[in-house]
């Protein structure tokens, strides 16, 4: 691991971490999940800096797209999002969890999870975007920024263990990790890839909602 953090990737992966731990655990820890346009603010705020501050990064990484394909790839996933949670509000009755909500955004249906959700999504997305490609363009290869995520952004989530319910951070886990193989995959090799990231991640939460509140 050492081996694959060089003093030109240690920036940007710090900045990440940082950054990362502030847009994720701040507003839910500061604010609390209650206080969603609180939150949303926040993130718009985070996501506006950061689109300025990286607007280099930006203009490349979306030099490819089409107007209309990006409006199409982000407003689909958006739908889908919020066809899940009315179906969820109206047609499914509350389970009976075998395991605690413990603030799990998914199992609550709060409106943290319908309206902020997406926000955090996003920003989380522009920072995996930034990190991956300043890493690129230190020189670091795919397999090894790969590499580099499993370990990272798979540690970042097994909090979630002691956090929520063991099942529940397992659950995190396993598919942060997966993530971890998709995410720098798409940016660095898929046309779009950065749209299709969103796509995927927003759409796992839902398609986690619709089964834990259908099975259960």
């Amino acid at each position: 691991m050492v081996s694959l953090i060089k003093n030109n990737t240690t920036s940007p992966i710090l900045f990440f971490v940082l950054a990362f731990s502030v847009t994720t655990l701040f507003p839910s820890l500061i604010f609390t999940h209650s206080r969603y346009i609180l939150i949303g603010s926040f993130l718009s705020l985070m996501a506006l800096a950061l689109m300025v501050f990286f607007k280099k990064v930006f203009t490349e990484v979306i030099q490819r797209t089409h107007r209309h394909e990006f409006i199409i790839l982000v407003v689909l996933p958006l739908i889908f999002h919020g066809i899940t949670s009315y179906f969820i509000l109206n047609f499914v009755d509350q389970p009976a969890w075998p395991f605690e909500s413990r603030g799990i955004s998914f199992l609550l249906m709060n409106n943290f999870f319908i309206y902020a959700k997406p926000l955090e999504i996003f920003v989380q997305q522009l920072l995996i975007t930034i990190l991956v490609t300043k890493l690129y363009q230190s020189g670091m290869s795919l397999k090894k920024i790969i590499t580099l995520f499993v370990v990272f952004f798979g540690a970042i989530h097994i909090f979630l263990i002691f956090k929520a319910d063991t099942i529940i951070g397992l659950g995190f886990t396993f598919f942060a990790i997966l993530a971890s193989f998709i995410f720098p995959y798409m940016l660095l090799k898929v046309r779009n890839g950065y749209v299709y990231n969103f796509m995927i991640h927003l759409a796992a939460y839902d398609i986690a909602a619709l089964l834990t509140w259908s099975l259960y």
